[in-house]
């Protein structure tokens, strides 16, 4: 298909893309594409006969219930691929295989072995690699997604700003999978592609201006503007944790870690529970301790609630979200979204919408999926000039079914 497309002239190539728009979101007749799109019926004809012989489209049947000729269906051939998210964390990573129509094939949690940077890089391409062959079903690995803390850098492709995550500091993830792999991946930073699948499956469908708060070890806001991700000129747009707030900011830490971090981030805002446990292990201590009224856990309660209003509120302030969804280890514990939403309303007379995650701890690599399909049909179906716009989602509808 790509090696035909560089021969087919751009009208031809925008005709296909058009009729692919309108089939990924389900079955349609010549007839119906025709109407849809615009198109001449030789055209339709000719861009049905191209994705055809490229083993993209192929038919289901015929139309029922209506006066005159049946026609025949056409559909995307959910055997022309798959496409893989993975979420990378400090301690484990998340992989979520996809057909060419956002359908789940497959979806696994793994505990990282190492965090040096050559033996992780290995152990995703290996773990990935038999993932994808025990659950794609002979079909072939077109896009990936790696969803990463961090911040990728546009020019170079490297990793920065992932203090949570240092063995990867540096590293062209992408170029060292795309070896491994044998097809284009994609790095992201995760909280925002957790945005993107809130976008696509979860309490921001539909939004046009929405915004994911990541509260959990590190502190990050995904931006949803006019329908597209805002990822900023280096990359760096919802790296709130540097706000200057919260703590010291001229510290050397705060200029290297973030002084929203240092104070609003699990290590510091839940000091007291933290000790020598994981993350989660602390997280489920301090909802403990707030059960059994401890005052210690209401006083970080309430801190936290302080601090996360001032950043709620900015954010608010600056990007005006539909939405704003709370995500991330902390952010997740219902306790937080009520001293959230209790400190707000002390501090602004206007309505936020502020909500808790519907898809938890799987936003990122949700979102990873959706970024890797949107890859894969710009890449095969789009012009040149157009993939390197700012690019709105393809318009791929949301699963059906859950992972069997």
């Amino acid at each position: 298909m790509v090696q035909e497309e560089k021969k087919s002239p751009v009208l031809h190539h925008l005709s296909i893309s058009a009729v692919v728009r309108i089939l990924i979101k389900g079955a349609r007749s010549r007839a119906d594409l025709a109407v849809d799109t615009g198109l001449s019926k030789q055209t339709m004809s000719e861009a049905i006969r191209t994705l055809e012989s490229a083993g993209w489209v192929h038919s289901v049947g015929v139309t029922s219930g209506r006066l005159g000729r049946s026609a025949i269906l056409y559909e995307i051939d959910t055997r022309a691929g798959a496409v893989l998210g993975l979420d990378i964390g400090a301690t484990r990573f998340k992989l979520l295989l996809s057909d060419v129509r956002g359908q789940p094939l497959a979806e696994r949690e793994i505990p990282t072995s190492s965090l040096d940077p050559a033996r992780l890089t290995q152990e995703i391409i290996t773990q990935a690699k038999a993932f994808v062959g025990a659950s794609a079903e002979g079909r072939p690995l077109r896009y990936v997604c790696l969803a990463t803390p961090g911040v990728v850098t546009p020019q170079s492709g490297l990793l920065a700003m992932a203090p949570n995550l240092p063995a990867l500091a540096g590293i062209n993830l992408s170029h060292a999978l795309r070896e491994g792999l044998g097809c284009t991946v994609d790095i992201e930073n995760d909280v925002n592609a957790a945005a993107v699948g809130e976008r696509w499956q979860g309490e921001a469908r539909s939004a046009h201006h929405a915004a994911y708060l990541a509260l959990g070890t590190g502190i990050g806001v995904g931006l949803i503007a006019d329908g597209r991700l805002l990822r900023g000129a280096t990359g760096a747009a919802g790296e709130v944790s540097y706000l200057p707030i919260g703590t010291e900011s001229l510290d050397k830490e705060s200029i290297s870690r973030g002084a929203l971090e240092r104070s609003l981030g699990v290590k510091a805002a839940l000091a007291d529970f933290a000790s020598s446990r994981t993350a989660p292990q602390t997280v489920a201590a301090f909802l403990e301790a707030l059960e059994n009224d401890d005052q210690r856990a209401k006083q970080a309660l309430k801190r936290i609630g302080e601090l996360g209003a001032l950043l709620v509120l900015s954010v608010q302030a600056m990007f005006d979200p539909q939405v704003i969804v709370l995500g991330g280890i902390l952010g997740l514990a219902p306790p937080v979204l009520d001293a959230l939403r209790h400190e707000i309303s002390l501090r602004t007379a206007r309505p936020v919408n502020l909500v808790r995650s519907a898809l938890g701890l799987r936003a990122p690599v949700i979102g990873a999926t959706q970024l890797a399909l949107t890859g894969l049909f710009q890449e095969v179906f789009s012009p040149q000039a157009d993939r390197q716009s700012l690019q709105l989602a393809w318009p791929i509808p949301e699963p059906t079914s859950a992972v069997s």
